[in-house]
């Protein structure tokens, strides 16, 4: 699908205050497919694309290839479009400059094309999107909703009754949420992965510090026991989810670097051992590789 088409469903989408996860609803599809059809990525089929233009009040010529149909009603359509342009403040867009457009109809949007950025101002609420972090949040009649659309990304929606919708699941509020869910909003799946992940190991390596530092004078080496910190919730993360990619992925550069430290630090050979150093993103993405292999075969 070409970009421009692209656009489109992204402008008829937000004309018509609807959140990706909104539309998906409606259309019985997946927020992830409402995203790639917007960045170009993907096509809706057929139905999708009938779907879409009755939703919209379009014809297909309209919303496939920007063009209206020519009928009896042409001189008012004309005649709604100048008056709309009358009504609206454009900004020429020279270069990366931002494109500002303010209209009674559509509100206030702003496009600042350098950043990614998109700010929409309507009677349906307000939409920011940022096309570059994959980040969307809107703020309307219904509660607020915050996606981002990165592959580790969550989906947060403050519903109009107070409750809290995260990543298609619903807490009755936000301490039901934290209850439930660490600090980045993960889900966790078993009590030991709760447990383990809300223990205060930082703490308790800091005191290991002070004891080894005080009683065996090891402040040098002791600084060692901080790469032990990654490494406890790459763990925690194992046991609560088995995803043996994001535990490799996790604990293999802290111990990479805790090596090259040592060996550096330690017994002065740095040469050749900054080689351990060149491993690590390789193995990382190998390990993205492996997970996206695993997901396809999972969709399968």
């Amino acid at each position: 699908m070409d970009l421009a088409m692209a656009q489109r469903l992204v402008d008829r989408r937000k004309a018509a205050g609807l959140s990706q996860e909104a539309l998906a609803a409606q259309l019985g599809v997946s927020r992830q497919a409402v995203s790639k059809w917007e960045r170009s990525e993907s096509s809706p089929d057929t139905d999708n694309l009938i779907a879409l233009a009755a939703l919209y009040g379009v014809s297909l010529d309209e919303l496939l290839y920007g063009e209206t149909a020519g009928d009896g009603n042409g001189g008012t359509e004309a005649s709604d479009e100048t008056e709309e342009t009358e009504n609206s403040t454009d900004n020429a867009h020279c270069g990366d400059k931002p494109l500002v457009d303010i209209s009674l109809a559509r509100g206030i949007h702003v496009i600042d094309p350098e950043k990614g950025e998109e700010v929409h101002v309507g009677w349906n609420g307000i939409h920011v999107t940022n096309d570059r972090k994959g980040e969307e949040v809107h703020v309307g009649p219904g509660g607020v909703h915050v996606d981002t659309l990165e592959d580790d990304g969550h989906s947060v929606h403050t519903n109009a009754d107070g409750t809290v919708t995260i990543d298609g699941e619903t807490f009755s509020s936000w301490k039901e949420a934290h209850d439930k869910l660490d600090h980045h909003g993960k889900r966790f799946h078993t009590k030991l992965g709760r447990a383990w992940n809300k223990f205060p190991f930082p703490a308790l390596i800091a005191l290991a510090y002070l004891v080894l530092g005080i009683v065996y004078g090891t402040w040098g080496m002791g600084l060692f026991l901080v790469f032990l910190i990654p490494v406890y919730y790459a763990i925690g993360d194992f046991i609560d989810r088995r995803r043996l990619s994001k535990l490799i992925g996790s604990v293999y550069p802290a111990t990479a670097i805790a090596w090259f430290l040592y060996m550096w630090l330690c017994l002065g050979q740095p040469h050749p051992a900054w080689v351990i150093l060149v491993t690590i993103p390789v193995v990382g993405a190998l390990m993205h590789w492996c997970r996206k292999q695993w997901k396809h075969h999972k969709q399968a």
